[in-house]
């Protein structure tokens, strides 16, 4: 199986993700407020990233095909999330995001550039030359001769 730029996106969403989650549990491992960087972080916050790594991780080793899914759904899905955070604090419930997870500007602004990202690696990155496709290119009869 071919690596093409969407294998390798999501192979690095993986190995970030991951590590994201498990530094954030160090920073706060309960439902408490932390911060890493400049980043609000909880364990419902770390959590999500590293599920999302380990799905990452688990895609990627799929092959191209299941990559270029990946990162068009996970592009929607932060992209969403980046801009339900924006509707602050209308969708803010006992200061959490939906009442679900702690998150703050800086987040939401780095969940757009993602699924900003995601989505145009997911529905243009094939298409670009010179880009490995997910299936090699036929051999013409040309070629043969």
């Amino acid at each position: 199986m071919p690596w093409t730029v969407n294998r390798y996106f999501t192979l690095a969403i993986a190995i970030i993700f991951l590590i994201v989650g498990t530094i954030g549990i160090a920073y706060s491992a309960d439902m408490q407020t932390g911060h890493m960087l400049i980043f609000d972080v909880d364990v419902v916050h770390n959590m999500v990233h590293f599920l999302t790594g380990v799905v990452a991780m688990v895609v990627a080793i799929m092959g191209p095909t299941w990559s270029r899914t990946f990162n068009r759904t996970i592009g929607v899905i932060y992209l969403l999330v980046g801009l339900l955070g924006l509707a602050y604090p209308v969708l803010y419930f006992d200061g959490r995001l939906l009442g679900i997870m702690h998150a703050n500007l800086e987040d939401h602004i780095l969940h757009l550039l993602l699924g900003v990202i995601a989505l145009a690696i997911g529905f243009a990155a094939e298409r670009l030359p010179g880009v490995a496709t997910t299936s090699p290119p036929e051999a013409s009869i040309q070629d043969a001769g």
